[in-house]
């Protein structure tokens, strides 16, 4: 089980970790708590690599879920938290049907394991934010392809459902 990351004694767990614009909390010899993407990111952002803002959720927090089948006390509002700060850093909003923001989510696990979940990107596009999207890239096609590729990542990664259930409508249109 994940070593319990203290800030202080007597603190609560911290359970994420932020990292991007030349700062990261964390870093390579955090592979425990960061799992090995999240620390190395954590340790390009450090040594100046440029690394779009993110942010990272321990292991301890994965742990917890995988055995509890729920959230630690605490991680709902820290990821809040991360989101909002992530928000104003890239002046977009998730879910803002002008602006909106896309977050994606990678698995890292301490070490490299197959058949671990894969990533999803564009989360936050929807109907409505994907016009945002288009209107602001003036690029509808960009807009529309980054949905399906949300979609069919979501259904595959999420849900179970092959990736050729989501190419067929392509070829049949």
């Amino acid at each position: 089980m994940a070593k319990m990351t203290k800030e202080r004694k007597g603190a609560k767990t911290k359970y994420v970790y932020s990292f991007g614009n030349g700062k990261a909390e964390g870093g390579a010899k955090m592979k425990n708590e960061l799992g090995g993407k999240g620390a190395n990111i954590a340790e390009m952002t450090n040594i100046g690599i440029p690394v779009p803002p993110g942010f990272t959720i321990t292991t301890e927090a994965c742990t917890h879920f995988m055995n509890k089948r729920k959230h630690p006390k605490g991680l709902d509002e820290e990821v809040a938290q991360h989101l909002r700060t992530l928000e104003k850093r890239m002046g977009t909003k998730f879910g803002d049907k002008n602006h909106p923001l896309l977050v994606s989510v990678r698995s890292g696990a301490r070490a490299s394991m197959p058949g671990m979940m894969d990533t999803v990107l564009n989360i936050g596009l929807n109907d409505e934010t994907v016009e945002g999207l288009a209107a602001r890239t003036e690029n509808p096609r960009f807009a529309y392809d980054s949905y399906r590729r949300f979609i069919d990542m979501y259904g595959d990664v999420v849900m179970g459902v092959d990736h050729e259930h989501f190419e067929e409508i392509l070829t049949t249109t």
